[in-house]
């Protein structure tokens, strides 16, 4: 016969796991944050529609002018989530492909997400940009490329 302590025990180690799970199930719904401004940038309001099931997430982004991007590579691991983004980016005269990586944890019903400018590529010839400077440093690089921002649950 088991102690009552171990049965507890057991007890609490399954619903710990069944929370764990509920919460990382928890990601489906509209997302909403403001990606911090940079630079002669300004701040930008976007609105993630995830959906999560299992492992993978997909979903779209929609920009503060109403333009929507799907969601690719997106994957879900406990409370970590990661995904990219492609979108075309004018630069003067030229249109680019452009690579985001999202990373970010969800936790209290928020996600804490980093977003990088990870690639570029010319969308007629497909040759690529480099998104790194030659003469920047590390923290140049990082403050040009990186934005932290915080998105909150808008609705299921």
């Amino acid at each position: 016969m088991r102690s009552p302590g171990r049965v507890c025990a057991s007890l609490n180690c399954v619903l710990a796991l069944a929370g764990a799970q509920l919460a990382a199930a928890d990601l489906t719904g509209t997302w909403i944050g403001t990606i911090p401004s940079q630079g002669r940038t300004t701040a930008k309001d976007v609105v993630f529609r995830l959906v999560h099931s299992g492992s993978s997430l997909s979903g779209k982004i929609y920009n503060d002018q109403g333009a929507s991007d799907a969601i690719v590579r997106g994957s879900v691991a406990g409370h970590r989530l990661e995904f990219e983004v492609e979108l075309m980016e004018q630069a003067g005269n030229q249109i680019n492909v452009v690579v985001y990586r999202y990373g970010g944890t969800a936790e209290d019903g928020q996600i804490a997400m980093t977003r990088e400018r990870a690639a570029a590529r010319n969308s007629v010839s497909g040759a690529n940009i480099p998104v790194r400077r030659p003469g920047d440093s590390k923290q140049q690089d990082r403050e040009r490329r990186f934005r932290t921002f915080l998105l909150e649950r808008l609705y299921r």
